[in-house]
């Protein structure tokens, strides 16, 4: 038997092996990345349901029958359940994003227009007719709490880290500012005459309130909840609702009297541009990923999807009579099954860790043994026992060292992969990656041995 190299006949090849490794590692990635599309949901006020819009297709799939005179939508934010506010039946139906059918449907105030929800698990409806908000608990699907607002509340926007509520009052022309874990009223702020649409900036800092009657938008800080500017959108335009893009660069905003979307920039604060749409555009909303804006158009019965890198109409999509979508009628993707996460730090101690035990197992013998990569037949290599067969790699002139950058290289490249594809590491790619990480690596280690002719093989 040749003391430098063994290789015990086996019938399952060393090449195989490898092949089977690296499918594992792919199927490992490809098997988390599957997820559902998000959908627009458009309530039609006239004609009682939600229409369902696939938005990579933009095809309507489906339509959801709901109460009377439905005007105002809004998601949950992990995607799962769609609200919807009926105006004329002083209602709100829940919808499971999943099956696409209401599973419960909650008495409210009188007249509901605007509706959102917060990731507190509380969802707001402004009853323009009773002068008061209802506060939903998503667990339950229930009123949980009313608060007393100004005249006529219209719209309703939560900030992103859940600590206020802001509601639009269209005649008393304000905004009424509501702590979201006391569910007090804390402020009210003047704005213009007749406040309808109402949102802000991607991190809270400012708010931007869409003044019907006269025309503008006031621009409130949200630190001193005091106006800090007024844009003027345009004489006649009847702005009704307002959205910023993702990335805080623009707010796009619905001109009921013009059939247009204007394009404010937020560093200028100017009217920018100006996109023609359906006739009487109500709400709009962006999608996941803010490539498209949808604009419903009440008065045609269309939605009109506006491509926010040419800020022109690339698609119109027929739906039901008088759309409004008031709010944010575009859901996430439905969460994938419950899987524990890991932070930013986790995922760096994650790849120290990784990076640690691939240096102990390359320069410690003993180590290497415990763990099942070697056994020591002599001072002179490494001997693994894989269930193809025995390898025995030498050390001679300090070869294990050119290993190095390749395991390195591959903990760094597979960490930089899960973050880009997945944008988080799951448990389940941890102890998959633990699992044949290391492996890989070895078969790295000894290939780059073969291809150099470092060591040979003979058979028994």
């Amino acid at each position: 038997m040749n003391q430098r190299t063994i290789l015990s006949r086996k019938t399952t090849s060393f090449s195989g092996k490898v092949k089977w490794t690296v499918f594992l590692w792919l199927f490992l990635f490809v098997t988390h990345q599957v997820q559902a599309q998000p959908f627009a949901y458009i309530p039609n006020f006239f004609s009682d349901d939600v229409s369902v819009i696939d938005i990579p297709s933009n095809a309507v799939t489906a339509t959801i029958p709901v109460g009377f005179g439905p005007f105002g939508v809004a998601a949950s934010p992990d995607g799962s359940m769609v609200y919807v506010v009926n105006q004329s039946a002083a209602s709100v139906s829940a919808i499971d994003a999943a099956t696409n059918t209401v599973v419960a449907t909650i008495g409210v105030g009188t007249a509901p227009e605007g509706i959102a929800a917060g990731e507190n698990g509380k969802v707001y409806v402004a009853n323009g007719g009773s002068n008061d908000v209802s506060i939903i608990s998503m667990a339950t699907n229930t009123v949980v709490a009313t608060v007393a607002v100004g005249m006529t509340p219209h719209g309703v926007f939560v900030s992103p880290n859940r600590s206020m509520v802001y509601v639009s009052n269209f005649v008393s022309g304000d905004v009424t500012v509501i702590d979201g874990f006391s569910d007090a009223v804390v402020a009210t702020v003047p704005v213009g005459d007749g406040p309808q649409g109402i949102t802000a900036s991607p991190r809270g800092f400012e708010l931007y309130v869409a003044n019907r009657f006269s025309s503008d938008i006031s621009v409130i800080d949200a630190a001193t909840n005091t106006v800090v500017n007024t844009i003027f959108n345009g004489a006649g335009t009847i702005p009704f609702g307002l959205v910023v893009d993702p990335g805080g660069a623009n707010l796009y905003v619905t001109n009921l009297g013009a059939g247009s979307v204007n394009v404010v920039s937020l560093g200028s604060n100017l009217v920018t541009g100006t996109i023609p749409v359906g006739n009487g555009p109500r709400g709009l909303s962006f999608t996941t990923d803010g490539s498209n804006l949808y604009v419903a158009n009440g008065d045609d019965g269309t939605v009109s999807v506006i491509d926010v890198a040419s800020n022109t109409v690339g698609s119109t999509i027929s739906v039901g009579d008088t759309p409004i979508a008031f709010g944010n009628s575009i859901a996430p993707p439905p969460p994938p099954p419950a899987i524990p996460t890991l932070s930013q730090w986790g995922m760096f101690l994650f790849f120290m860790v990784n990076l640690m035990l691939g240096l102990v197992i390359l320069f410690n013998f003993q180590w290497q043994q415990r763990l099942g990569y070697a056994s020591v037949e002599n001072k002179t290599g490494l001997q693994t026992n894989y269930r193809f067969g025995k390898i025995h790699v030498p050390f001679e002139d300090k070869a294990y060292l050119k290993f190095l950058p390749y395991a390195l290289s591959i903990s760094l490249l597979g960490f930089i992969f899960i973050k880009m594809v997945w944008g988080k590491i799951i448990m389940v790619d941890v102890m998959g990656m633990a699992l044949f990480l290391p492996m890989i690596n070895y078969v790295i280690y000894v290939g780059s041995l073969m291809k150099k002719q470092e060591w040979q093989k003979s058979f028994e």
